[in-house]
């Protein structure tokens, strides 16, 4: 029989890690879970956490197995859960039942109903658990689910597109197509995975975006959302032409909502809700935004944002994580925008035929745990 070591533990839960990682899209608000069962030195099974309300990581992997389990080692990249106020039955019983001998836990779960209660009650039963096998990467692939879990608000991504010269837009402003093929491809197929996506009206005004998802197969359209403190938004705005078909969140200023109830009601007719959050100097509370987006079940929020906004995200500590696509075309116009300045350390770069997309992770966020690439960059490595 092979025995176990550190080495081959953090093999096999890596493993685990790039099997949860393919779930990134398809599982939130849950935790992406990988399982891998081996016995004498050898994967008899493994499963992923698939869709959000199905099977979770732990059964999936003991359907696959195509010897017995008895004795086997099961590496979980999140403890199992233990808890029957779900969707699914718990994953500890399971584990019970096949025989498992041995179970080897990325991190402990942060939810209160799960937490250290999955590993006692394997402890109890007689089988051999490690905890904190690879902790660090583990919960760094999750850190959207303990934001949600300990912190109440959604992970922040800050994602643009900037030129040779660091200029975000043309002159004066004016829209330019910045970014490649490849890259405008990758930013919808980021899109697709998050569950709102939010701007400023300074960006409603001057691209009059739509921000749907295109190009993406099965691609859902996230919950739109725009910062307005004083409710200038238009109905000639392409969002409001398209509210009645892909949901539209604004955030305006409690005064505002308080003395324009004839506006807001003008947005109701059009299926747009106006929600009112404190301001101070004309700026809109990011972290009651977030805070709101969180208790209407965001866990991921893309913002794409003009350098301003993309500073008070950054000022704030509320940018978990920035995507910053590099074109080598150059704007050369003193009015152009520049980009805001990134202090952070880059985790991963990946080219997309001649740009360059860079994760940059912030090590000040409270769910920053590993400078690991993110389940999303991985997908296009």
């Amino acid at each position: 029989m092979t025995r176990p070591t550190a080495a081959n533990d953090e093999s096999w839960m890596e493993h685990a890690i790039r099997l949860a990682m393919v779930s990134r899209g398809d599982v939130e608000p849950n935790p992406m879970v990988g399982c891998v069962i081996v016995r004498d030195g050898r994967v008899i099974g493994q499963g992923r956490h698939e869709q959000f309300g199905g099977l979770h990581a732990e059964p999936n992997a003991l359907a696959s197995c195509g010897r017995l389990t008895e004795g086997a080692t099961a590496y979980v990249t999140l403890e199992p859960c233990c808890h029957t106020k779900k969707k699914t039955p718990p994953c500890v019983p399971a584990l019970i039942a096949a025989g498992i001998s041995r179970v080897v836990i990325g991190c402990l779960d942060p939810y209160p109903a799960v937490r250290g209660r999955g590993v006692k009650q394997l402890r109890g039963a007689g089988i051999k658990v490690d905890v904190g096998v690879l902790e660090e990467k583990s919960k760094q692939l999750n850190a959207p689910y303990f934001a949600g879990v300990l912190h109440h608000r959604p992970y922040v991504t800050l994602k643009w597109a900037q030129s040779s010269d660091n200029k975000v837009a043309g002159p004066l402003g004016k829209r330019r197509t910045i970014s490649n093929k490849t890259s405008l491809a990758a930013m919808h197929a980021l899109r697709s995975r998050c569950d709102a996506i939010l701007v400023s009206l300074r960006t409603v005004q001057s691209d009059d975006p739509l921000l749907t998802v295109r190009g993406v197969l099965n691609g859902r359209t996230p919950l739109r959302v725009v910062l307005d403190p004083e409710l200038l938004f238009e109905p000639r705005f392409q969002l409001a032409k398209t509210a009645h078909q892909f949901p539209l969140l604004i955030y305006c200023s409690r005064r505002t909502h308080r003395t324009r109830s004839a506006g807001i009601t003008a947005l109701l007719a059009r299926k747009i809700t106006a929600v009112p959050v404190a301001s101070s100097g004309g700026h809109l509370s990011l972290i009651e935004v977030c805070a709101d987006l969180h208790h209407r079940g965001v866990t991921h929020l893309l913002v794409e944002p003009g350098p301003r906004l993309a500073r008070a995200f950054m000022a704030a500590n509320l940018a978990d994580r920035i995507w910053i696509f590099r074109s080598p075309k150059r704007i050369g116009h003193d009015s152009a925008p520049a980009a805001a300045t990134v202090s952070y350390p880059p985790a991963a770069s990946v080219n997309l035929d001649g740009d360059t997309l860079t994760e940059y992770l912030n090590p000040a966020s409270d769910v920053y745990f590993a400078a690991e690439p993110s389940a999303d960059i991985a997908a296009i490595q």
